[in-house]
């Protein structure tokens, strides 16, 4: 026996070691002092399966709603979108913390205990023992810690807070279990004892799917509503209270989706008495509060009417349609077909009710048979009624013939193709209206056919001449009768097969044709009509909207004249002829205006017209003009004042006139100068001129004896005595026609040069030169200048020129001399001749100061006046730098104690120097006073010139 003892107590250790439960986080709570002593046990936890698994599949269709208690086959596997993924089934029975607590047979809590995490499915506590009494030891996965409860009463009625994501997934990914097990514990422990745990959750998961013919639906949103947040430790039976109940969601998607949530129970109850239901169709949720249900809400589409917030309700609890309980640890799934909408099933709503579009309600033709189509967008299984008129039938759902006059009776919607029977024997649409009320206000509905219409062709166009023909159409509604009537007596129906009047068209086109009996005497057409009646305008004299007219027009006569002009040349032409034709057997005349009286009328100039062309003769003189002229033979034809004319048009070809190309000629004086002109034979000419230094020479003028060839005129010139060449013309004149020629003489040729050499001081020569065209006269003055003397003093031509002089005891000495032409006194050339003399300048090393100031001015002025300066006889004169100004300042006395030099004023002198400081200025400098200054360049100061010592 000790043997035993100690072989059990061995494996009790093996046990205890090697227990499924490993604990990295194990709490025990402080209990009071417990007579009972503390014994192993070793618990194995058994998930249980969820309880028996609730199957609904339902197909929804317009006809009725189908439903049996098994998923549909496929259908999960067929739905293509999946909300959030459901458990796994490990998930599911897996148990990752444990709330243990061991209450006596009275009920009190004995031991408690928290572990965290659970491994396995096997448990190792140290219970107390509890000698030959019950205990119940309470077994709480995945719901955290309860702590210390102090009766098993309370234990029981513990409600705790369920966490779900809003997909309807627990919010840990656990599922909340309880197990409880009852025994005595001994002394010995509690071996290898099994407990079921049980979920405190039910799992629903619900899949649709869409289609069906003439039925569509967009889904919203899925939702599943009154779901419980509080969970009742032991189950109860009835719904919990301080219970708030929201609401998961799903996926939406015409393409139909599956979607999983897990909830805690919603024991909402089994209905009975007035408010059970006695079908699926009638399980609404009346009887009970706060029912767990699925809401399906979307668009849908029947019959060719949409219909908004269309919601489809289910109760996903038990087979019993009076059952609406959710139990935890219960698994219920529901498979939904969607095809249409049956309007007796109460679990469907739809929202909105559409009203009829009237919008799309076009009217019908005028013609028999016309339609136009309405639809219905009655709620389905509302039934309604329309009394048809007599003109009108209809056909329902494009297979249901409703004649004429008859009643429509349907339910739901419809498509309505209404169809006129008759044509419309009017102009004016006229209507059928008739009242409906799908959304609870009343429609008023209006079938209407347009009027009927007729329609005309286009204007018929006959020819001038009697017998032409021509036609036109008109068109009129369908079945109207008609008739046409002719307004003038020139119009005639053409004899045939084609009526002018009816009792019913065919609605297409029908051709009217007519002649002319007489030819229209005018240029102008001249008009007639077709009157067409139909329907209710035949006969009447009241109504007249379905009347209208055809024009007839008969073309106005017509002359033709040649459209290339008669051509004639300049010279003229004798019997020149022309022709026209007309519209025949009218009357006609040729004229000719007062503007165009240079063409002559030889031949005939009336008649009568006939199909063959009528000749024109005439003739026309010689053209004095250089421009072509037109002229026209005007041709009138039937009546004087409004019959047709037309013009023969004559063009003369212009006379030409030719004259040399300009003259140039050379400066000299000559008798023999010619140029031709020729013209076109037979006009009369003259030449002319207005040149006081040419002269026309042999005959100038002739009449009507231009010969048709080169004429030679003769002119002689005078010499040119200006340097530029003169111009002037000559004017060649034949008939009307005026050409010049421009004759150019030369320009003179003139120059003159001085000394070529200084003459010596003490006296002597040098030469110079006159050059200029021969034979043009030349005159030099003054024959001495300055003690300097030129010979000769005129001639003509070129010529060689001596200056001389005598002995020079002064300065430097310069001669100055005009030569000017005889004939041109304004033509002059100014020469020089230099005698050398004593050198008398102011001089500081090899700079030359000028004797005198020039005039105060500005910087351009003063650059320019020294440049040109030639005082003292001397050039290279120009603005000294601004150290220069100081050289002469520092030399001033020097310089103002020679003879001749004029002082130099007070005040800043001009320097050629740039002052970089300001923008246009350049250095200005007070010789007397020794200082220096900006000078801007617009400003007057006084200015003396320097040059470079030869």
């Amino acid at each position: 026996m000790e043997r035993i003892s100690k072989t059990v107590l061995f494996v009790w250790l093996l046990l205890w070691v090697a227990g499924g439960c490993t604990r990295t986080e194990v709490e025990e709570k402080d209990l009071p002092p417990h007579p009972a002593k503390e014994v192993e046990a070793v618990f194995n936890l058994n998930v249980l399966a969820n309880r028996p698994l609730q199957t609904r599949s339902i197909t929804f269709t317009r006809e009725g709603t189908f439903e049996v208690d098994s998923v549909a086959p496929g259908i999960t596997d067929s739905v293509a979108t999946r909300s959030a993924v459901a458990l796994t089934e490990g998930d599911e029975s897996l148990i990752s913390q444990l709330w243990v607590g061991q209450y006596d047979a009275s009920g009190n809590r004995v031991f408690s205990q928290y572990i965290s995490p659970v491994t396995g499915t096997t448990v190792n506590l140290r219970l107390k023992e509890s000698g030959e009494a019950t205990h119940h030891v309470w077994f709480v996965a995945n719901c955290d810690d309860w702590g210390e409860i102090a009766t098993e009463v309370v234990l029981k009625e513990h409600v705790f807070t369920y966490a779900s994501t809003t997909e309807g997934l627990p919010e840990n990914r656990l599922c909340g279990m309880t197990g409880m097990w009852s025994g005595v514990i001994r002394d010995n422990g509690v071996e290898s004892i099994g407990v079921d745990m049980t979920r405190t959750v039910a799992k629903i998961s619900f899949s649709y799917l869409i289609g069906g013919d003439g039925f569509s639906f967009k889904p919203s949103s899925v939702k599943l509503k009154s779901v419980p947040d509080k969970i009742r430790m032991e189950e109860t039976t009835t719904q919990l209270t301080d219970v708030t109940y929201g609401e998961y969601t799903g996926e939406s998607s015409v393409d139909g989706a599956t979607m999983h949530w897990y909830l805690p129970e919603n024991r909402a109850g089994v209905v009975t008495g007035e408010n059970a239901a006695t079908s699926e169709k009638e399980k609404t949720g009346r009887g009970v509060s706060n029912a767990t249900c699925i809401e399906l809400t979307g668009t849908a589409v029947q019959g060719g009417v949409t219909y908004e917030n269309v919601t489809f309700r289910f109760f996903p609890g038990s087979t019993d349609m009076n059952d609406y309980n959710i139990k935890r640890n219960h698994y219920y799934t529901m498979s939904v077909t969607l095809k249409g909408i049956d309007v007796t099933d109460q679990r469907i709503t739809v929202g909105t009710i559409p009203p009829i579009d009237l919008d799309g309600l076009q009217p019908m033709p005028a013609g028999k048979g016309g339609t136009t189509g309405l639809q219905v967008t009655a709620r389905p299984g509302d039934e309604w009624t329309i009394k048809l008129p007599n003109w009108l039938s209809a056909l329902l759902n494009d297979n249901i013939p409703v004649g004429y006059g008859a009643n429509i009776t349907h339910q739901g919607p419809a498509k309505i193709v209404f169809k006129a029977e008759t044509a419309n024997p009017t102009a004016q649409q006229r209507s059928f209206s008739f009242q409906m009320n799908v959304t609870g206000e009343e429609q008023n509905i209006e079938i209407v056919q347009n009027g009927s219409t007729m329609n005309v062709g286009s204007p018929i166009s006959l020819e001038a001449a009697s017998g032409s023909e021509g036609q036109s159409t008109f068109t009129l509604t369908k079945g109207l009768n008609w008739r046409a009537l002719l307004s003038n007596g020139w119009l005639s129906w053409v004899s045939g097969d084609l009526a002018n009047s009816g009792d019913e068209v065919t609605g297409g086109e029908q051709s009217l044709i007519v002649k002319a009996t007489s030819s229209n005497p005018y240029a102008s057409a001249r008009t007639g009509s077709i009157t067409v009646e139909g329907g209710g305008s035949v006969g009447s004299s009241t109504y007249n909207d379905l009347k209208k007219e055809i024009s007839v027009e008969q073309t106005g006569s017509t002359v033709t004249c040649p459209t290339q002009p008669v051509e004639v040349s300049a010279e003229g032409a004798i019997d020149a002829s022309s022709q026209f034709t007309a519209t025949p057997y009218l009357p006609w005349k040729i004229t000719v205006s007062e503007v165009d009286n240079w063409i002559g009328l030889t031949g005939q100039t009336t008649g009568q017209t006939t199909t063959n062309p009528q000749n024109v003769v005439f003739n026309v003189p010689v053209n004095p003009n250089s421009e072509e002229r037109t002229g026209a033979i005007i041709v009138r034809v039937g009546d004087e004042s409004k019959g047709p004319n037309g013009e023969i048009t004559v063009i003369q070809k212009e006379s030409a006139l030719s004259v040399d190309e300009d003259k140039t000629i050379p400066a000299i004086a000559s008798l023999d100068n010619t140029f031709i002109f020729r013209a076109t034979k037979g006009l009369s000419w003259s030449v002319s001129e207005e040149m006081d230094w040419l002269t026309l020479l042999g005959t100038t003028d002739g009449t009507n004896n231009t010969t048709g060839s080169d004429q030679t005129i003769t002119y002689s010139v005078l010499i040119n005595p200006n340097e530029s060449a003169r111009n002037g013309n000559i004017e060649v004149k034949a008939g009307n026609i005026s050409k010049s020629i421009t004759v150019e003489q030369a320009g003179s040729t003139f120059s003159a040069t001085g000394g070529e050499e200084k003459i010596a001081t003490t006296g002597g020569t040098t030469t110079g030169s006159v050059k200029a065209t021969s034979g043009l006269a030349w005159t030099i003055t003054p024959e001495t200048d300055n003690d300097i003397t030129v010979s000769p003093t005129s001639g003509s031509g070129d010529v060689t020129l001596e200056f001389s002089a005598s002995d020079n005891a002064g300065s430097e000495r310069m001669g100055t001399f005009i030569v000017s032409l005889d004939a041109n006194q304004e033509r002059t050339i100014t020469i020089t001749a230099t005698q050398t003399g004593k050198d008398t300048g102011a001089y500081i090393g090899n700079l030359q100061v000028c004797l005198t100031d020039e005039d105060s001015s500005n910087f351009g002025t003063a650059s320019t006046n020294c440049s040109k300066s030639t005082k003292e006889g001397k050039t290279g004169w120009r603005l000294p730098t601004k150290d220069e100004l100081i050289i002469m300042s520092n030399n001033k006395n020097t310089l103002q104690s020679m003879s001749d030099f004029t002082a130099f004023v007070g005040g800043y002198y001009r320097s050629s120097t740039v002052d970089n400081r300001y923008s246009n200025a350049h250095f200005v400098y007070n010789i007397l006073g020794n200082s220096e200054s900006p000078g801007f360049d617009h400003v007057i100061y006084p200015v003396r010139c320097v040059r470079n010592k030869d």
